[in-house]
C-alpha cells in the first residue's frame, strides 16, 4: 500500500520543487524516478507511485508519470 504523504516527506525540497515545476502530467526523468524510489524505501520501491503511459516497448522509450492520486496530493487537488 502506498503512503503518499510519507513519500512526499521523504523527498528533498529541491526534488519536490522539480516535481511541482514539471506539472502533474510531466514525464519523470531518471533522476526523479531515483528520488521517488529512494523516498519510498530503496531501488524500485517507488513503482507504486508512478506508472507507465504509452508504449511498453522498447523499454528505453517508456514514459513514467506520477500516478494520478500522487499528483493530486502533490499539487493540492486531492479531496
Amino acid at each position: 500500500m502506498v503512503n503518499i504523504p510519507a513519500l512526499i516527506d521523504g523527498l528533498a525540497p529541491d526534488e519536490v520543487s522539480r516535481l511541482k515545476s514539471g506539472g502533474p502530467g510531466q514525464v519523470l526523468d531518471s533522476d526523479l524516478l531515483a528520488a521517488i524510489d529512494r523516498a519510498a524505501g530503496g531501488p524500485g520501491e517507488g513503482r507504486g507511485y508512478y506508472v507507465v503511459k504509452g508504449h511498453l516497448w522498447p523499454i528505453e522509450a517508456r514514459e513514467y508519470h506520477l500516478r494520478q492520486d500522487v499528483a493530486a496530493v502533490l499539487f493540492g487537488s486531492a479531496p
